[in-house]
């Protein structure tokens, strides 16, 4: 969030992209469940992200609790209401593709249609979606943690359970210790590292998403009750 609001430029700026591109799937989500095709979806995705880069406002954060996931979600609410009312679309296509200079996922139709969102309301269907790419996320810099330290193999080898709620049940404890080339004591111990780790790098991410540390808490909760939901 302070990267956001920094007055240089240049890091708001790449901020903001970085921001474009976290959210865009689970915004583009969003605004297929409201009953946009892709195409029509896509516009309005782009119109909105350039309505930020334009004013630069992101003031409505604070009223939404310092949450940047709710801002974004409601604000792109809005933005769908009067997107027929506004003028200019042309021009600010054009300024948002060289001003924020993104690439986003070429398959956005297809992952949409395969991920079936079932009876959920749009919202919900947003939060899930951004709850699983922030998982992503997290598990792709945890494992270049890994990696960096010479631990890339053992990464990959826990990383299933991972994926699975970070718990040995329904994996083979004596396997995955032979593949390692620890006893079961020393892979529970190495497990419970590895959890310690998860739960830092994701604090840090949702840090980057709010206002304050006490906020992290909070949003972390309603994330994985919207995963589970």
């Amino acid at each position: 969030m302070e990267r956001l609001k920094n007055t240089d430029a240049d890091v708001s700026t790449r901020a903001l992209s970085d921001l474009c591109r976290q959210y865009h799937y689970p915004l583009y989500c969003l605004i297929r469940a409201r009953g946009l095709a892709h195409h029509d979806a896509e516009d309005a995705l782009h119109d909105f992200f350039v309505k930020l880069l334009r004013l630069e406002s992101l003031q409505g954060v604070e009223q939404e609790k310092g949450r940047l996931r709710t801002f974004l979600a409601k604000s792109a609410e809005r933005s769908l209401i009067s997107r027929y009312h506004r003028e200019s679309r042309r021009e600010k296509r054009e300024l948002s593709a060289e001003a924020l200079s993104l690439s986003f996922d070429a398959d956005l139709a297809d992952r949409y249609a395969s991920e079936a969102a079932g009876d959920l309301p749009p919202d919900k269907l947003f939060d899930r979606k951004w709850c699983e790419q922030l998982l992503r996320q997290v598990l792709h810099h945890l494992g270049e943690s890994y990696a960096e330290r010479g631990k890339k193999a053992f990464f990959n080898t826990l990383r299933p359970v991972l994926l699975s709620g970070g718990s040995l049940r329904g994996h083979d404890p004596a396997s995955l210790a032979a593949a390692l080339g620890m006893s079961e004591p020393a892979l529970r111990t190495a497990l419970v590292r590895l959890l310690r780790d998860y739960r830092q790098v994701l604090e840090h991410e949702v840090r980057q998403t709010v206002d304050s540390k006490e906020a992290v808490e909070a949003e972390i909760a309603e994330l994985m009750a919207a995963l589970g939901s």
